[in-house]
């Protein structure tokens, strides 16, 4: 285990605030770049490299060939979504590996900045066309090492896991501030200065991130005079460690993002060509609905948040696998409203509204069910792991990048509505594997507390 040697201890409940509130604040920068790029990347790819012919593009050609090799022709459409969803495959694949990294080489400092280098040396080569392919391979593996070694920060922070679950809900706030603003200023300024500023913008986001993170003390849980304290609540976590509701939170966290995932890509797609993206007289770029989405989940976490306080207050505790099976129910509804608008559309397009119904329902999702899946993985993790599983629990955007790149071949075999309703079972799917991961559970209790004649 590396440990960083220029920390600085704080003490109680402001120090473990304080804390939180800075490394979020380094993720809303780390998020910015990571959506600005996310909200461009098909679209420059359909409307810019794809539309123009792929030549002087590094390896374009190969990969297409290899592509279309495995998949049969492809349509720009097809072949942007393959290159989004392997691209972001990478990113999530990048992120268990840079736990390791942090965990056990560098310190979770240092991979950070490592990785925030890398990042910010990809939207530059985006900016030459030429190093597309590299320029995302960079960016993605530095997203990746930057993303697990914040969290596993985060999650050493508390003490307590009802404020590890609420730190992370503002982790999750400060990140979808990034999300919001990020595509709002990539997007306006690829729109109206050209699409090199706009990754340029992208690079500069997390540049500043870097630059704030270089004063962030690591938090006291993680001090050398805090070990001993911590190694105890460890083995206690590990002792009472519910293997069937984790195992079945994170299966349910992989479906619901493999879905959810889709707003970024197809969906956008979908949108701009069958959506009034009219705003008070202003037709709005389609990577600004990334925008939206980020918005809107800030203010549902606020909401989300102040009504299971309420409950809470009056004796009704709504746990994180309850919450996981909600949002996850959530997102089924946002992909059915989607599929009725698409079945309904006749060739017309639709009002704005049906858009911001969707995102609304699979925005509530995810601010159900992520803080709820990583406050569970982290309070279970022991220290010198809590790196590689926080990755593991990322993997979830490793997982639903591969189906939005295998996805892109359906989506005009099937027409929208039946892709969205393709969408809305997978959705489904998590509440189920939820329910059977608590029911399995209960079961197990019941087995274990029962005499050896009776157990057996």
């Amino acid at each position: 285990m590396v440990w960083d040697g220029d920390a600085t201890p704080g003490k109680g409940a402001f120090a473990e605030r304080q804390a939180a509130y800075r490394l979020a604040w380094v993720e809303a920068l780390e998020r910015f770049s990571v959506s600005g790029v996310k909200s461009l990347i098909a679209l420059f790819l359909v409307d810019h490299v794809l539309a123009t012919g792929d030549r002087g593009v590094i390896a374009l050609e190969g990969l297409k060939r290899a592509l279309e090799h495995l998949y049969g022709p492809l349509s720009s459409v097809a072949l942007a979504s393959q290159i989004y969803g392997f691209q972001n495959a990478l990113l999530y694949l990048s992120v268990p590996l840079g736990g390791v990294f942090g965990d056990w080489l560098v310190g979770r400092r240092r991979a950070v900045r490592i990785g925030a280098i890398l990042m910010m040396a990809g939207p530059l080569l985006l900016m030459t066309r030429a190093f597309l392919l590299p320029g995302l391979m960079l960016f993605a593996m530095g997203a990746g090492c930057v993303k697990g070694n914040l969290a596993a920060q985060v999650g050493e922070i508390f003490r307590d896991e009802r404020e590890r679950r609420r730190g992370f809900a503002l982790y999750l706030a400060f990140l979808n501030a990034g999300v919001f603003l990020g595509p709002l200023a990539c997007g306006a300024v690829a729109n109206w200065l050209g699409w090199n500023l706009g990754f340029g913008v992208a690079a500069a986001g997390i540049g500043f991130g870097l630059l704030l993170y270089g004063g962030n003390p690591t938090p006291a849980s993680a001090m050398p005079s805090a070990r001993e304290d911590s190694a105890e609540r460890e083995e206690d976590a590990r002792a009472h460690t519910d293997w069937f509701r984790l195992i079945a939170a994170i299966g349910a966290v992989y479906l619901a993002f493999a879905a959810y995932e889709q707003s970024f890509n197809l969906v956008l797609i979908w949108a701009e060509r069958h959506v009034a993206l009219q705003l008070g007289g202003l037709t709005m770029p389609a990577s600004w609905i990334v925008s939206a989405d980020g918005l809107m989940s800030i203010l549902l976490i606020w909401v989300a948040e102040a009504a299971f306080r309420w409950w809470e207050e009056r004796g009704t505790v709504i746990g994180p696998a309850m919450r996981i099976q909600i949002g996850c129910a959530a997102c089924m509804l946002g992909f059915l409203l989607l599929a009725a608008g698409a079945m309904l559309g006749h060739g017309e397009r639709l009002p704005l509204i049906w858009l911001l119904g969707f995102l609304l329902l699979v925005d509530l999702a995810i601010v159900l069910v992520w803080p709820a899946g990583l406050a569970l993985i982290t309070s279970e993790a022991r220290r010198r792991q809590v790196g590689l599983l926080v990755g593991i629990f990322y993997l979830h955007g490793f997982f639903a990048g591969l189906w939005v790149a295998a996805a892109g071949t359906l989506y005009e075999r099937l027409g929208p509505a039946r892709f969205f309703l393709l969408h809305a079972a997978i959705a489904a799917a998590g509440v189920v594997v939820m329910r059977a991961g608590v029911s399995l559970s209960s079961l197990f209790r019941r087995t274990a507390a029962l005499p050896p004649a009776f157990s057996s």
